[in-house]
């Protein structure tokens, strides 16, 4: 099986997480940071995080790897707007980093991990380009703590077939509260565990979460539901309804679980 970020590459998804801001997504490693730190984004996708942690650090460097051309392509382009000096953009695999040992004092991954076939891989990876006591941060999604209200079981079927795509491609839905265990496994020390929360509530996000659900169920991932008969199209089309009733409801709202961990070398 070739890995694959389930995600995709839509410009719709893309311009989603053009929005994502370092203040907000990446707040509990916020206060960590200083001027002058070295530091790698992880799955940078096309660079807004990235160019904040740049602003942030300066004149310390910012490394931004992602596994999609099309996201570094974005990012290089974020950063020619932002005017950003000290960040720069490369394609590579987090099994692999192009970068010495003991390079950074920082490695920062947000929404990774959970995409990945062998998160453990990449975990040895961010040990390894890390200096002696240098930090790895990580934020990842967890289903169990989600809360999509008010729930049904049409919700919980939509729920049910994501995850059935997440495994297929290797991914875990559930896997951000594996962080703790898995660093301990790969040797890091003075883990701190928190979690947070994403809210969609106002109808402009709640829209934006349907369509991002919408455009994975149905571009992105249509053809493997139906080809391994998860669904039939009469059932494909009931979970895009459930979907929009959803965002609708004036009373509905969704709120992401992540998990988040800390920890050093």
């Amino acid at each position: 099986m070739t890995e694959q970020y389930s995600g995709g590459y839509s410009t719709q998804i893309i311009d989603q997480f053009k929005q994502r801001t370092f203040s907000k997504q990446g707040a509990f490693l916020q206060s960590y940071l200083s001027a002058g730190l070295t530091v790698l984004d992880c799955g940078c996708g096309p660079g807004s995080m990235t160019l904040d942690i740049a602003e942030l650090v300066n004149p310390g460097q910012v490394f931004g790897i992602d596994s999609s051309p099309i996201q570094v392509e974005q990012a290089l382009l974020m950063q020619k707007e932002r005017a950003i000096i000290n960040a720069s953009f490369t394609y590579g695999s987090a099994y692999s980093l192009p970068y010495a040992d003991e390079q950074f004092d920082v490695v920062f991954a947000h929404a990774v991990l959970y995409h990945l076939q062998k998160p453990e891989q990449a975990l040895a990876e961010f040990f390894r380009v890390l200096k002696p006591g240098g930090l790895v941060a990580l934020r990842d999604a967890c289903h169990s703590g989600d809360m999509m209200m008010p729930l049904n079981t049409e919700l919980t079927a939509v729920w049910d077939t994501i995850e059935k795509v997440f495994s297929y491609q290797g991914g875990n839905i559930y896997f951000g509260s594996q962080h703790k265990q898995l660093l301990l496994k790969q040797g890091f020390q003075n883990i701190k565990v928190s979690c947070s929360y994403d809210t969609f509530a106002s109808d402009v996000e709640k829209d934006s979460i349907r369509s991002y659900w919408h455009q994975f169920l149905n571009a992105d991932h249509r053809q493997l539901i139906l080809a391994e008969q998860w669904l039939t199209v009469t059932e494909l089309e009931q979970q895009f309804k459930a979907l929009d009733q959803w965002c609708a409801n004036p009373a509905s709202f969704f709120a992401r679980a992540r998990c988040e961990a800390i920890a050093s070398k």
